[in-house]
């Protein structure tokens, strides 16, 4: 067996672990989010207690990149998928991190007029889920184009955060038991936009290891 045929299938694996811990936190986020708007305590405590096993794939993850870079000497595009790989799993992480903080915020009842707030969060959730899988279908198949096109699908993150923290400030409250609600959904509205931020920096990888840069994107758009 040749090396490049050896290194091909040590690759394999490599990418496979990559999306299995990406299949791992992009259901965490479509769990959270149900157990959020269900009101379901049981599977938000899934969701928190199944964060330990994707941090264990991203330690797996890193030590196999470190194998590879030291046992194979790669070159090329395969020096740049495993280096990329190693960027990449951090903010995975962080995502499914994130994923664990909504599911902190479920609770077994909602006040009426907290349903507003938590139909945003809601769909935020929903397209952090889903620039999550293009991102990853666009790393599978090293399309640099693609990933662009999902970095700025974060423009509509943004304008939900936007439009959540407007609500928020406007919103009063008369017991101190509010005010630590609201705050909570404005952590939250952070953290689903910092989800996002991540998908775009792993398009960035994504860019490089195709053409071997790293773009700035979305950058101008940031508040």
């Amino acid at each position: 067996m040749t090396h490049n045929n050896s290194l091909d299938q040590k690759m394999e694996f490599f990418q496979e672990m990559m999306l299995q811990m990406v299949t791992r936190v992009e259901e965490a986020i479509y769990q959270a989010r149900s157990a959020f708007e269900q009101h379901d305590t049981e599977l938000a405590r899934k969701v928190v207690e199944n964060d330990y096993f994707i941090d264990q794939l991203q330690e797996m993850i890193e030590n196999d990149a470190v194998r590879l870079l030291v046992s194979e000497a790669p070159y090329g595009h395969y020096m740049r998928h495993i280096i990329a790989g190693m960027k990449m799993v951090s903010n995975i992480e962080r995502i499914g991190d994130h994923a664990a903080h909504l599911a902190k915020m479920t609770t077994e009842d909602m006040r009426e007029d907290e349903a507003p707030y938590a139909a945003l969060i809601s769909e935020m959730a929903l397209l952090g889920a889903n620039m999550t899988r293009r991102a990853i279908e666009a790393f599978v198949d090293v399309r640099g184009e693609k990933a662009i096109e999902v970095a700025n699908m974060d423009d509509q993150m943004d304008s939900y955060r936007d439009k959540l923290n407007a609500m928020l400030f406007k919103a009063t409250a008369d017991t101190p038991q509010k005010m630590e609600r609201l705050l909570e959904l404005f952590y939250v509205t952070k953290e689903m936009e910092r989800l996002g931020d991540h998908v775009t920096t792993i398009c960035r990888w994504i860019v490089y290891m195709e053409k071997g840069e790293r773009p700035k994107l979305n950058e101008p758009h940031k508040k």
